[in-house]
């Protein structure tokens, strides 16, 4: 997650000392009290640190059991140091 409340995901493929990220095959969830989760397709990312919230493994099997589509929430507020 992102402080400006981006949700990405995908595949953690490098990160200095600073937590700049390189991020393959990733998208970000965009969550809507009205819709269905989105997925958004983003490809191949690079994230500053500083702009780094979060940082988790996902549970694969566990998030393809979720049914987005039918996933309503509000978006998460930024996050602030």
């Amino acid at each position: 997650m992102e402080r400006n409340n981006e949700n990405r995901e995908g595949t953690l493929k490098g990160f200095d000392n600073v937590i700049n990220l390189i991020v393959n095959d990733s998208h970000e969830r965009v969550f809507s009290p009205d819709h269905g989760v989105e997925k958004v397709p983003l490809g191949l990312s690079i994230i500053r640190g500083q702009n780094v919230a979060v940082i988790g493994e996902v549970d694969e099997d566990l998030d393809s059991r979720i049914d987005f589509e039918n996933l309503h929430a509000e978006p998460l507020n930024p996050v602030v140091h």
